[in-house]
């Protein structure tokens, strides 16, 4: 072989990336986490102490010595491996140190076991990728930047946003700061939660332990709105990862949401880091109505991915729809 023509050709081994699925136990958490705090596109999600919460069982895809890597959370029924979203988180995707092509999205991609016949997740808004056989389907979060002065930001609101604020202020609300996980998840449970069928015991139980340990690494700021009785009317939780806060969960009652409590909330929030380097991402919402709520105060939409992958057989496609 002419020596030009096999100097490329090893080359190009040498280049091919070397992607490896390991499991939980084999993972070097210390590695994993080092390279998310370093990477450009690092959020709260992927790092392994969260995802060690929200996840029963999550694996990974490795580049090289942690170069990159790419979390999954898997589930078993019916004897079916499936890779999907576990709640409290948004998404996942290739996380690198250095910034990351949509070739390397999709050779992860690729590098997904086969054994998971069933994919439906999101990714960062960093990743794309071209790979048949995924069906895509754009999501949206809302953000605001908190770096401007106050008046500023509350130029930016919708008078829907101004007249509940100024309506809270007169019913006479008042704020309390740093109140307990438990305050929020009741409240959430008793309102809100009413309506989702999805979340079970375990869910809340999860998002408990999940508050308690972001608390515990001073990650985690809350709120809640009092009436002038002294009633809880609003609670709100928000985390906090390098220059973002993003808001996980809240709850509010009739009262509180007749008299703009909710609105009172975020408002004082952004009051308070005004004229910071900081972010508020509101958690987000593809559905009009909830996105509409965000951007009342301003905030901006972002775009990411949801993928969808569907490799089971006719028959089990419709037994699963029938269970």
């Amino acid at each position: 072989m002419d020596n030009c023509l096999f100097s490329d050709l090893m080359s190009q081994i040498t280049y091919l990336p070397m992607i490896k699925h390991i499991e939980n136990k084999n993972i070097d958490k210390k590695k994993w986490d080092a390279l998310i705090a370093k990477s450009p596109d690092s959020c709260i999600f992927v790092y392994s102490w969260y995802l060690d919460v929200v996840c029963e069982n999550w694996s990974a895809l490795v580049l090289n010595d942690y170069e990159s890597v790419f979390p999954l959370a898997s589930k078993s029924k019916y004897k079916i491996n499936y890779l999907y979203q576990p709640f409290f988180t948004r998404y996942f995707g290739a996380f690198s140190i250095t910034e990351h092509t949509n070739k390397l999205t999709t050779a992860f991609l690729k590098a997904i076991p086969e054994k998971y016949k069933y994919i439906e997740f999101c990714l960062h808004e960093t990743n794309d990728f071209d790979l048949s056989g995924y069906s895509k389907t754009e999501r949206k979060y809302q953000l605001l930047n908190l770096n401007a002065p106050y008046q500023a930001l509350y130029k930016g609101y919708s008078e829907n946003a101004r007249r509940n604020i100024k309506k809270a202020i007169k019913a006479g609300f008042v704020i309390k700061r740093d109140v307990a996980p438990e305050v929020v998840v009741d409240l959430f449970k008793s309102t809100k939660g009413q309506e989702l069928e999805v979340f079970k015991a375990k869910d809340y139980e999860i998002l408990l332990e999940l508050m308690r340990l972001l608390v515990k690494q001073n990650k985690a700021e809350s709120s809640a709105v009092y009436d002038k009785e002294g009633t809880l009317s609003a609670a709100g939780f928000f985390m906090k990862s390098n220059d973002r806060f993003i808001f996980l969960k809240s709850g509010v009652t009739d009262h509180g949401k007749v008299n703009g409590a909710m609105h009172y909330l975020f408002d004082t929030f952004i009051q308070q880091y005004a004229g910071t380097k900081n972010k508020l991402d509101f958690g987000g919402s593809s559905v009009e109505t909830v996105a509409r709520f965000y951007k009342n105060f301003g905030a901006k939409d972002c775009v990411y991915l949801q993928l969808k992958k569907n490799s089971l057989s006719r028959i089990v496609k419709w037994i699963s729809k029938k269970a």
